[in-house]
């Protein structure tokens, strides 16, 4: 719980949000957090916190400006830290270019030692970088939205030096744009699936769906990799498809079959839903909200959790209030405050690397009521049943022109920073959003 008399307040200035790219906070091996963000300018920044010390001076670096619609809240940067302690952030523009670009750091842990800016090059318009290292073969894993509707994947065995051809192993047949949300999880041999021999096993568990207002499939569905790149089925179980595609010419197909995948969610008709949050925790865990389109007082927060062979929904958690962006007619009126799971170490929450189960769930939810915009913990000690509220972290008084939404929990989160978010004025796609991010740190000295 934060204890306000402890916690300060801090603040990124100017700092964008984004709603698709997970990998965006990491507290490293060395106990220092990392943030990476894009600026109202369209800067891309690398912050370093300590989470514990408050006598410890923050570091800030820009890493580039991007030459592009910078004011798309879309832009922001992801990033990878390998087990070596080289640190990876990765950006691009916003459905406008063709490529991604990156930047490594040449020391462990020293954001003043990135090298020079490589180049990834893309056959269509590319955004949504997601990164990942896969320990076991040593290698770096990409996913990216190509032109919209199409994912492709790429892998590098050298630290990013070198990339692998692009395959493209999904497609809409949903008639919308498709959103892909992986997450990485560690899981010790005994809770593996099936069980693991080395003692842990990777996986990426993701969830995807359709554009909530463009689609005309209104489901969420999962699905899970393992570290050869076998699509497994949700008990584990290998399929013949392969991300590696043509590299590995003994699958069956390096395809992903949308209407295969486990529905975890499909949307009554005339209703829809967003898909908010995926967590890299054993049960695996899904948050989103459904709603009538055009509709904000219909709007509630869910969370299901992975449980005996099915999908477990959880009762109506919380009311969004209200859209972030009313009346944008090209489906940003869809957009709510945003919810996220706390996986972090310490009492509140358990380390992904633990496995097993846990009795308290706890989860940060953003939203509006009576023109308020509150950030709020909510816990369940049933196992996701249902969730209570615990306490109210922010408030933003009615009539300030103000808004709070996007609460991110940092990979391996400290309980001195479990939550972060970003506050300020949102018009979609307008170019005149203008907002930081926020949080409290209770500073152990």
């Amino acid at each position: 719980m934060i204890n306000l008399k402890r916690a300060k307040v801090a603040r990124i200035k100017n700092s964008g949000t984004d709603w698709w790219i997970n990998e965006k906070s990491i507290v490293g091996e060395n106990g220092m957090t990392y943030i990476v963000y894009i600026t109202n300018m369209g800067e891309i920044h690398i912050k370093e916190i300590d989470a514990k010390c408050r006598l410890t001076p923050s570091r800030d670096i820009c890493l580039c400006r991007i030459n592009c619609n910078y004011s798309d809240e879309h832009n922001a940067p992801s990033m990878c830290i390998l087990k070596s302690g080289k640190i990876l952030v990765f950006y691009t523009g916003h459905s406008q270019t063709d490529n991604i670009r990156y930047r490594v750091t040449e020391r462990p842990y020293d954001i003043t030692s990135f090298g020079e800016e490589k180049m990834i090059v893309y056959s269509g318009k590319v955004t949504y970088s997601q990164v990942f290292e896969n320990s076991l073969k040593q290698e770096l894993w990409m996913f990216t939205r190509v032109d919209g509707v199409t994912w492709e994947f790429r892998y590098s065995c050298d630290e990013g030096e070198t990339w692998s051809e692009s395959n493209k192993f999904l497609e809409s047949d949903a008639g919308g744009l498709f959103y892909f949300n992986v997450r990485k999880i560690t899981i010790p041999s005994g809770f593996a699936m099936p069980p693991s021999e080395k003692g842990f096993c990777e996986r990426w568990f993701f969830a995807l769906y359709g554009h909530p207002i463009r689609s005309k499939d209104h489901a969420i569905r999962s699905g899970m990799f393992d570290e050869e790149g076998y699509l497994l089925t949700m008990d584990g179980k290998r399929t013949g498809m392969n991300l590696y595609g043509t590299d590995k010419p003994d699958v069956g197909t390096n395809k992903l079959n949308i209407r295969e995948l486990i529905p975890v969610y499909e949307s009554p008709e005339g209703e829809t839903a967003r898909l908010l949050e995926v967590s890299p925790t054993l049960p695996l865990r899904v948050g989103y909200v459904s709603f009538v389109p055009d509709k904000p007082e219909t709007v509630r927060y869910y969370s299901a959790a992975y449980r005996d062979g099915k999908w477990n929904h959880s009762a109506p958690i919380a009311s969004a209030g209200s859209f972030l962006a009313p009346g944008m007619t090209d489906g940003s009126q869809s957009y709510v405050g945003g919810m996220a799971y706390h996986y972090g170490v310490g009492e509140a929450g358990y380390h992904p690397n633990d496995g097993g189960d846990s009795d308290t769930n706890k989860i940060y939810i953003a939203r509006e009521e009576s023109g308020a915009w509150y950030l709020e913990s909510y816990v369940s000690h049933n196992c996701g049943a249902t969730y209570e509220k615990e306490q109210v972290i922010r408030r933003i008084e009615p009539g300030s022109g103000l808004k709070l939404w996007r609460p991110i929990v940092p990979i391996y989160a400290q309980d001195n920073m479990p939550v972060y978010w970003h506050e300020g004025t949102y018009f979609a796609h307008s170019g005149g959003w203008h907002c930081d991010a926020v949080m409290y740190i209770e500073y152990d000295i």
